[in-house]
């Protein structure tokens, strides 16, 4: 029932998904978000803590708790607690290895269970006088990876504010409730059926999703692996996809469609896309849950020219954020019935933030612990500071690839990646993938 001494509010369509999955077993902590900052340079805890408390009372979202609400759409309401979370200081730096102990320390709090009381905390370890961790556990349905870069970049501009004896009131964020606000008017709107009648034609006749393996498993925990490009690589890209006629982020994309076509032997495929869910300014800098993943609907013709693949793509993923806020959970009950079915297979998310993590003349680079969940394969373009260096993530389900084929689609897709980085706009797309080797005669 509805509490008259608080504010309550509805969820948004993207945390009323993420938070039904959570409810089914509050022991399973796969649906948060673990991230932290490298910090290479001095902290001083005490002005640490107050720029967190700020940014805490700033930022609604991480104070937000859950509660039934049988009244409710949905069956649930949330409001904004009063009191920010703590900021524990962790001094590992006397210990024979503090690296270790604080990835140790960051790993075992990233796995315990959800507490609905507090889905969002922190903690500031220090390494070495001139090396700290920053590490924030946030709940997907709370806060998005968007919002948390928001709250970390944040934090950083409140703290170097601080520590320079400087107002740090500038730049705070907008309410949470702008998030409601513009989701209700939304749906109000004639946006609304307008963009359930493109999904419902866009995925018309939709060919059934495939992946690498051929084969098809439940949400499980991927066997991860990381590889970080350097900052002149991804500025070499940048530039090769802006010969193009595209973004950085549809080369990305183009490279995972171009990959998984020619490797499936599919001439249309479904990728699912996260997308931001903000097409209003207002809301931009809002922090929140409003991730949607959307199937990317795709023609793969590695005959094309690289030029017309990526420009194709690129429209393509343009149209997709344009209808960007229609509800996925909504999509797939009207596209695939009551009998269920995935809308996509292989996921492709690329992470490109506006950093400026620098607190106080110490620089900082962020880094991910999120447990990696995936139905199939998942490739992230992560990245993680403000010079552009970027971590290609790929995330593999183990049920559908084993260790070895894991390895060897990472160095695949990099080593497309590089070939679409330098080849000729006129260059058919099949013809960057390397020849097989010749069969010795005998």
């Amino acid at each position: 029932m509805l509490n008259r001494e608080r504010t309550e509010l509805p969820l948004l369509a993207a945390q009323l998904r993420t938070w039904m999955a959570q409810s089914e077993d509050f022991g399973n902590p796969v649906y948060c978000i673990c991230d932290y900052v490298d910090i290479r340079g001095p902290v001083d805890p005490e002005t640490m803590r107050a720029a967190h408390e700020q940014v805490e009372r700033e930022a609604e979202a991480l104070r937000l708790v859950i509660v039934s609400d049988e009244d409710a759409d949905g069956g649930h309401r949330q409001f904004v607690k009063d009191d920010p979370a703590p900021l524990p200081y962790v001094d590992l730096s006397t210990g024979p290895a503090p690296e270790a102990a604080a990835r140790a320390w960051m790993e075992k709090d990233a796995e315990g269970p959800v507490d609905p009381q507090a889905l969002c905390r922190a903690a500031l370890l220090k390494i070495a006088d001139d090396h700290f961790v920053l590490y924030r556990r946030v709940h997907h349905a709370v806060v998005d990876g968007y919002s948390l870069a928001l709250v970390f970049n944040r934090t950083a501009a409140v703290y170097s504010a601080l520590a320079r004896q400087l107002p740090a009131e500038g730049g705070a964020f907008p309410a949470f409730a702008h998030l409601v606000e513009t989701e209700t008017a939304y749906r109000d709107s004639r946006s609304f059926p307008r963009d359930r009648a493109h999904w419902l034609d866009t995925l018309a006749g939709h060919p059934e999703p495939v992946g690498l393996s051929g084969r098809r498993g439940g949400l499980a925990i991927g066997r991860r692996r990381t590889v970080e490009l350097a900052p002149d690589r991804v500025g070499h890209l940048e530039r090769a996809a802006a010969d193009l006629g595209v973004t950085w982020s549809d080369l990305a994309v183009s490279t995972i469609a171009a990959y998984v076509g020619k490797h499936t032997g599919a001439d249309e495929l479904l990728l699912g896309l996260p997308t931001g869910g903000r097409l209003s300014p207002q809301v931009r800098n809002v922090p929140g849950m409003t991730m949607n993943i959307l199937p990317l609907r795709l023609t793969v013709d590695t005959g094309l020219p690289l030029g017309a693949f990526t420009r194709r793509v690129s429209r393509t993923i343009r149209n997709v954020l344009l209808h960007s806020r229609y509800p996925t959970a909504e999509i797939s009950r009207e596209v695939l019935g009551e009998g269920g079915g995935r809308l996509w297979g292989p996921m492709v998310n690329v992470m490109k933030f506006d950093y400026k993590l620098d607190f106080g003349g110490s620089a900082a680079t962020m880094r991910t612990l999120s447990i990696p969940l995936t139905v199939d394969m998942t490739v992230y373009f992560f990245q993680t500071s403000a010079d552009g260096t970027t971590d290609v993530i790929l995330d593999a389900h183990p049920e559908l690839f084993t260790a070895q084929e894991t390895d060897a689609h990472l160095e695949g897709i990099l080593g497309l990646l590089d070939a679409l980085g330098t080849a000729r706009p006129e260059t058919a797309v099949r013809d960057l993938f390397p020849r097989p080797a010749p069969v010795a005669a005998d």
